[in-house]
């Protein structure tokens, strides 16, 4: 049964993934077609580059919050109905490693939704709040930092870059420092980050191939 409990969740995060923040926003403000805009991209790049910076951050928060709350629902609900027995082995379908698995799914439906034939954003945004939930501060830290280079140096090509790779290293060090970090997380912990981050390479390079930029 937990089993069966977890295959819907990892389903219903994909389905959720591929619901496109950037779509709703452009169209239902703007009456515009987010993927016949710019690079085509369903994302928050596109929007803040050529339609509104103001809509592009926007966007951005709110990709983010989809992805940090989801991730909480859905700890709070698998919580609840293990303290209820309903289900036996539900504890064991909100471990982080288990969440890992929740997240990866939203990010999947984000990079590659079947609701745009498997065509969506880079998933930047999603990422962060991604990542977010298991380490808050490594991603703060990063966000501030992305932020000052894209508003103060107009770093926005490099930012994304920095987005994926810096919680990373920031999360080994607060992992090697923090005791208190530390015990939240299991060791095997900092390896997993950065296969998450590999991933997260490896669906940018897809979605580049979808749009033709090599």
């Amino acid at each position: 049964m937990s089993f069966a409990i977890f295959a819907v969740i990892l389903i219903l995060s994909y389905l959720y993934g591929c619901l496109s923040t950037a779509r709703i926003i452009s169209k239902s403000s703007r009456s515009l077609n987010i993927y016949k805009v710019g690079t085509g991209l369903a994302d928050t790049e596109n929007i803040y580059s050529n339609i509104s910076k103001p809509m592009g951050v926007l966007v951005g928060a709110l990709d983010a919050a989809k992805a940090y709350v989801f991730l909480l629902v859905v700890e709070m609900l698998l919580s609840l109905l293990d303290r209820s027995g309903a289900v036996s082995g539900v504890s064991a379908l909100y471990l982080h490693n288990v969440m890992l698995l929740y997240g990866l799914g939203m990010l999947v439906g984000h990079c590659l939704p079947y609701t745009n034939h498997f065509r969506g954003g880079r998933g930047i945004f999603t990422y962060m709040g991604f990542i977010a939930y298991f380490a808050f501060y490594p991603m703060l830290i990063t966000s501030v930092i992305a932020w000052i280079l894209v508003v103060r140096f107009k770093q926005i090509r490099f930012a994304p870059y920095l987005i994926v790779i810096l919680p990373v290293i920031l999360f080994q060090v607060f992992y090697s420092l923090l005791p208190s970090f530390r015990s939240e997380l299991p060791p095997y912990f900092v390896p997993i980050m950065l296969g998450v981050a590999l991933l997260m390479g490896i669906l940018n390079i897809i979605v580049s191939k979808n749009l033709g930029e090599f």
